[in-house]
């Protein structure tokens, strides 16, 4: 997949009502990272990546997000935004950027994580497997917090237990370790057929993956450096270890 034609969508539309205590004024990912917000961190690893066509899915104080980024030429990106009126969940923020969307394959990520994998190499596994869905699937040392994911030897998802789900996630991080969902997808444009028009709210993570685990859905490995800011016991991780690791950008 020519790395031209590569866009990216960014969820960056919720509430982070877990954050609130450390960061009241701003949308989580704005949350401060050394001298630059969470969310400039998500775009550096794109550009480096040389996908530089992004459309931002905003929703709580999205205008804040706006306000800063603008349309991205400080960074010399293309960035768009997609405006969601009222809390639609990852599924029905997604649907309503759809009019954004001018490829068959997309690349979607939370605005609130970062995860140290190939994008490109990703994107060609998932276009060589003709996939409806990749996932990459990041290795934590502990999953209760995220869900767990496991796959067969040939890389198909068998078992997708969100967060909260403990009856089925106990089993799939228990095997090979701890396999999450990093908030990092390929998506094949068909996808987007198969998410109902919101409110109500619509999640990714329960209501879409699970449809169409072990049919349709890959995973796609990935070991590398991962933090979801979500609580703010991560944020503090973040803010002691992201400058570090981006210091040259």
């Amino acid at each position: 997949m020519p790395v031209e034609d590569l866009q990216a969508l960014i969820l960056c539309g919720g509430l982070g009502t877990r954050l609130r205590s450390v960061v009241p004024e701003l949308p989580k990912c704005l949350a401060p990272v050394g001298d630059r917000p969470f969310l400039e961190y998500v775009l550096l690893q794109l550009r480096a990546a040389g996908i530089r066509d992004v459309t931002l899915c905003v929703g709580y104080r999205g205008q804040q997000v706006a306000e800063y980024f603008e349309a991205g030429v400080r960074w010399g990106m293309s960035l768009s935004y997609s405006l969601e009126r009222e809390p639609l969940g990852t599924a029905g923020a997604l649907k309503n950027a759809e009019s954004f969307v001018r490829h068959d394959q997309f690349l979607v990520l939370n605005g609130d994580s970062i995860l140290d994998v190939n994008l490109l190499k990703m994107a060609e596994y998932h276009r060589r497997h003709m996939a409806l869905a990749t996932l990459a699937l990041a290795r934590v040392a502990s999953a209760p917090r995220y869900g767990g994911v496991r796959t067969d030897e040939n890389g198909r998802i068998t078992d997708f237990s969100e967060k909260g789900s403990a009856a089925n996630l106990s089993v799939a991080v228990l095997e090979d370790s701890a396999r999450i969902n990093a908030g990092v997808y390929f998506f094949d444009r068909r996808i987007l057929g198969r998410i109902p028009t919101a409110p109500p709210a619509v999640s990714l993570e329960t209501d879409i993956f699970p449809r169409f685990a072990a049919n349709d859905a890959l995973g796609f490995p990935a070991d590398g450096y991962f933090v979801d800011i979500g609580v703010p016991e991560d944020y503090a991780r973040a803010q002691r270890e992201l400058p570090r690791r981006f210091l040259a950008c």
